[in-house]
C-alpha cells in the first residue's frame, strides 16, 4: 500500500493504493444489468437506492476480506437497491493513479442518472456512499452537481478531503473521520466542515481510528511509507450504524 501524490484538475490529491500483498481480486457474482453491477432486493415496490463508490484499490478483497461486498449485501436484505460505481474496474486499471476526480464524478453522476431510470427504484431517494479516494470524488462533485441529479444523501468515510469547498447543492451529507488517519488527514476536511450548516452535515469522528478503519482485512495497524491504516472493530460498527440510520430517514 502506497500514498501517491498528483496533480488532479489543478489541485494535489493523495492517493492511496492497495498492493498485490493486501488486495486480492474479487470475483463478480452478482446481477448485471447495463453499464453497472446491481444488487437487487426481491418485490416490486419502488426501493430506495445506494450507489457503491470505493477507495482507491477499487472493489477488491483486503486479505480475502471484502468490505463492499458485505455492506452491499446487507444493504440489499435491508431493502435497497445498490450500484457499484467501478470507476477504476470500468478503465482496466488496477488503482486510482490514472483516475481523476473528475471521472469519479462523471460516474457517479452516470450511475444516479441510469439508476434513477430503472423500474423498481425510487427516483426521488437515491444516496451514494464513498470510500477514501471516492469519498473524495463525491465531494467534487457535490462541489458543482447539477441540481437535477437526483442524488439526495452522500456518506464520505475518511475521505481525501485537499481541495474539498462546502457545497451549496440540496445534499444531506455525513462525514465519517478517523482522528489518527494520517493518510488522508482529517484536519484537511475542516474547511468543508465549518463552511457547512448543521443540517446539510452532520460529522463523526472516532478517536482511536485510522484510515481504512472499517476495513477488517487491514489488522489493527499497518505500518507503511504513506502512513498507518488500521481496522477499528468499534468504530467500524458504530459508523455503519450511524450510516444505516441516515440513509433511512427521510
Amino acid at each position: 500500500m502506497k500514498l501517491v501524490g498528483r496533480k488532479i484538475s489543478g489541485r494535489l490529491a493523495a492517493v492511496w493504493t492497495v498492493s498485490s500483498l493486501l488486495s486480492l481480486p474479487i470475483q463478480v457474482v452478482a446481477d448485471v444489468e447495463g453499464p453497472f453491477r446491481v444488487l437487487s432486493p426481491e418485490g416490486s415496490k419502488p426501493h430506495r437506492a445506494v450507489l457503491l463508490v470505493p477507495g482507491c484499490s477499487g472493489f477488491t478483497a483486503t486479505n480475502g476480506i471484502n468490505l463492499y461486498e458485505e455492506r452491499a449485501a446487507e444493504l440489499k436484505a435491508a431493502g435497497y437497491v445498490v450500484v457499484f460505481v467501478d470507476d477504476v474496474g470500468r478503465r482496466m486499471q488496477s488503482n486510482c493513479a490514472h483516475v481523476s476526480w473528475d471521472e469519479v464524478s462523471a460516474d457517479i453522476l452516470e450511475a444516479a442518472a441510469w439508476t434513477r431510470r430503472q423500474s423498481g427504484v425510487d427516483s426521488a431517494r437515491i444516496s451514494v456512499i464513498g470510500w477514501s479516494y471516492g469519498a473524495g470524488g463525491l465531494l467534487a462533485l457535490l462541489k458543482a452537481m447539477p441540481s437535477d441529479s437526483q442524488i439526495t444523501k452522500a456518506v464520505m468515510y475518511y475521505p481525501v478531503c485537499r481541495g474539498a469547498v462546502p457545497w451549496s447543492t440540496n445534499v444531506t451529507g455525513l462525514m465519517l473521520l478517523g482522528r489518527i488517519d494520517d493518510i488522508a488527514f482529517p484536519a484537511l476536511c475542516d474547511a468543508v466542515i465549518r463552511g457547512m450548516q448543521p443540517d446539510k452535515l452532520r460529522t463523526v469522528t472516532y478517536p482511536n481510528a485510522r484510515h481504512g478503519f472499517d476495513m477488517r482485512g487491514l489488522g489493527e495497524r499497518a505500518d507503511l511509507p504513506s502512513g498507518s491504516p488500521g481496522y477499528n472493530a468499534e468504530a467500524a460498527t458504530a459508523s455503519w450504524a450511524v450510516v444505516t440510520d441516515f440513509l433511512k430517514k427521510d
